[in-house]
């Protein structure tokens, strides 16, 4: 019986040995992990999140106000209509916003460039993997402002605030909201970045009959000129 007593001793004491052993080793490779972790957090919210501050000694303004920009800016856009000018872009961004709800990746592909594309949708394959799918429906706009236009003959860059309510929130696997609320829409801020690239210098003439060009139809033979689009090369939170 004290044989029996001392081996049933004697294991419990070597299994708690053992699980120390493993624990240590465990918890370690944990905290390693969770230090990973949060860095791809730090580092996805660098890129990805505009923090709104305050000036410093005025509560009342932020640093990263936007107000349109000026008309000799609008210019070298060649169009004087800011109007006109926000709502091609809005058009833009709600196409890839509903293609990303869709899962419509051809369109997504199309209308964004490519390091944008692969970060979207490397994070859509993650949350399928895991059972996940974030749904983003019923856009509405509220506000854009066209707050920096760059030109050059290479390329073309515009920097929007574009504001939007929407219907946000996770499903899971069988359907249920998991976060977010289905029916309650909440107003989000976003700094997007569209961009133009030119293979060649910006054609000035037309191919057909070599007239001046004024825009993509010719006025003197009517001929239509392709011309390159603008695609999302960023979307930014902004957070307060």
């Amino acid at each position: 019986m004290e044989v029996f007593g001392f081996m049933f001793v004697w294991i419990i004491f070597v299994l708690f040995e053992m699980f120390i052993n493993l624990f240590i080793p465990f918890l370690f490779f944990k905290l390693i992990f969770q230090a990973i972790k949060r860095s791809k957090n730090r580092n996805y919210f660098k890129s990805n999140v505009v923090y709104k501050e305050y000036i410093d000694g005025n509560s009342s303004k932020y640093k990263n106000d936007y107000i349109d920009v000026s008309s000799s800016k609008l210019a070298k856009f060649n169009t004087d209509d800011i109007n006109l000018l926000k709502d091609y872009f809005y058009d833009i961004f709600y196409k890839f916003e509903t293609a990303y709800n869709n899962l419509d990746y051809n369109t997504m592909k199309m209308i964004s460039t490519s390091q944008l594309y692969q970060n979207y949708y490397t994070g859509i394959s993650l949350n399928l993997k895991i059972g996940q799918k974030k749904v983003i429906n019923n856009i509405r706009r509220k506000n854009v402002i066209i707050y920096e236009l760059d030109s050059t003959s290479m390329k073309q860059i515009a920097s929007l605030m574009i504001e939007v309510s929407y219907h946000k929130y996770t499903l899971d696997k069988h359907g249920f909201v998991i976060s977010g609320k289905k029916d309650v829409p909440i107003t989000e801020k976003f700094e997007v970045e569209f961009r133009k690239d030119f293979e060649r210098k910006p054609i000035t003439n037309c191919p057909n009959c070599g007239a001046a060009l004024k825009g993509n139809t010719c006025d003197y033979c009517k001929s239509k000129v392709k011309d390159v689009e603008f695609k999302i090369s960023s979307i930014k939170k902004i957070i307060s």
